[in-house]
Order: structure tokens, then sequence, then C-alpha cells
């Protein structure tokens, strides 16, 4: 194989490849659906053009019948009136109606039998339509069931150093570096000379409220 024909069908599987990724199965799961009801529909007119026409040949026999039977009774009358005649053009005209008649029996059977496929046909079509229907109602809950795990998916395999959830960590590392400089400050506060003076002061004003406290305690008998 040349290189020219390796390099064609690498950019024509590369583009096949975009089709089928930029291809939204749901849309197109409804495209074909209308397009099969549209068939269907053009399906059902053709059915119901040729019942139509079923139904004039049955509707030229009963014509013909009646006339076959109108130039019988003719030609009866006028061999009742000794219109020998006028009798054989009636049965002339009367032969034509049948054999009319006979063709449109021999076209209604072939009529009847197509249009009986045609329904039956029809029929076919029409369930085949339904479970498409079907089928595309459960393909797209499969695909969007299939899209929601995969974003979920996506969502969990992105929490990293840039998801806001992973600086909680550096937050809390924060945190307890301010803990640790509060409390370096405050020994460092603590071991210095005016500190400790401070506190002295402090004792002494606490003793001396505790004297004050007993001899309170003296006078009230307590």
């Amino acid at each position: 194989m040349s290189i020219l024909s390796r390099l064609k069908d690498l950019a024509r599987a590369n583009i096949n490849d975009l089709i089928s990724k930029a291809e939204d199965p749901e849309k197109s799961l409804n495209l074909y659906i209308e397009d099969a009801t549209e068939n269907l529909r053009q399906f059902a007119v053709e059915v119901n053009s040729y019942e139509a026409e079923r139904i004039r040949i049955e509707d030229h026999i009963k014509t013909c019948e009646a006339a076959a039977k109108d130039w019988h009774e003719k030609a009866q009358l006028a061999l009742q009136q000794n219109r020998e005649d006028l009798a054989r053009k009636a049965l002339e005209a009367e032969q034509k109606e049948t054999a009319r008649l006979d063709k449109l029996r021999v076209d209604l059977e072939s009529a009847n039998q197509t249009s009986a496929q045609m329904k039956e046909q029809y029929q076919l079509l029409e369930q085949r339509v339904s479970e498409a229907k079907e089928r595309r109602d459960d393909l797209v809950r499969r695909h969007r069931s299939a899209v929601a795990e995969k974003h979920a998916m996506d969502a969990i395999g992105s929490i990293g150093n840039d998801d806001p959830l992973s600086k909680f960590d550096r937050m809390e590392q924060k945190v307890e570096q301010r803990e640790a400089e509060a409390r370096a400050s405050f020994g460092t506060m603590t071991s210095s000379p005016e500190y400790e003076f401070d506190q002295m002061k402090k004792d002494a004003q606490s003793a001396d409220v505790d004297v004050a406290l007993a001899k309170l305690k003296e006078e009230m008998g307590k």
C-alpha cells in the first residue's frame, strides 16, 4: 500500500471519528423516526388510493349488472311485441355489458388480492414504526443515563489541585501556622520582664483582696 493511500485512509478514519463524535444520537434517532413515519404516511396514501380504485371497480360491476339486466328485460319486452329486430339489438347490448362485466370481475379479484396485500404490508410497516419508536425511547433513556454517568465520573476525576475542595488542605495548613505563630507570640510575651512585673502586681492586688475578704467574714461572724 502506498503512503498516499495510507494517508487517505487515515484522513477518512479521522473524519468518520469526528462525525461519530459530533453526531447526537437523540437527534439522529428522532430523524429516523420522522423519516419512517413519513414513509408510513405516504404508503397509507397509496393504500387508500388503491382501495378507492377497488371500490370504483365494484361500483362499475353493479352498474354493468343493472345495465345487463335492463337490456335483457327490454329484449323480452320487444319479443312480446313481435319486435325481433329490437330484441336482437337489446341482446347485443346485453352481451356487451356481460363481456364488460366479466372483465371487471377479473379486475376486481386481482384488486382484492392486491388491496389485501397492501393492507397487510401497511400493518407490518406500522408495527415496525411503533417498535422503532419504543426502541428509540429506550435508546434515548440509555443515552441520557450514560451521558449523566460520564459527567459524574468526569466531575469526580477532575478533583485535583485546581478543584475548590482541594484548597481546604491548604487553608487548614495556614490556620495551623497562624495558631503556632500565636502560641509563639504568647510565649515571647510571657517571658519578658514587663510581663513578670505585671503578674507580680496582679498577685499583690489579689492578696489584698483576700485579706479584705477575710476581715469582712470576721465582722459578719462567718
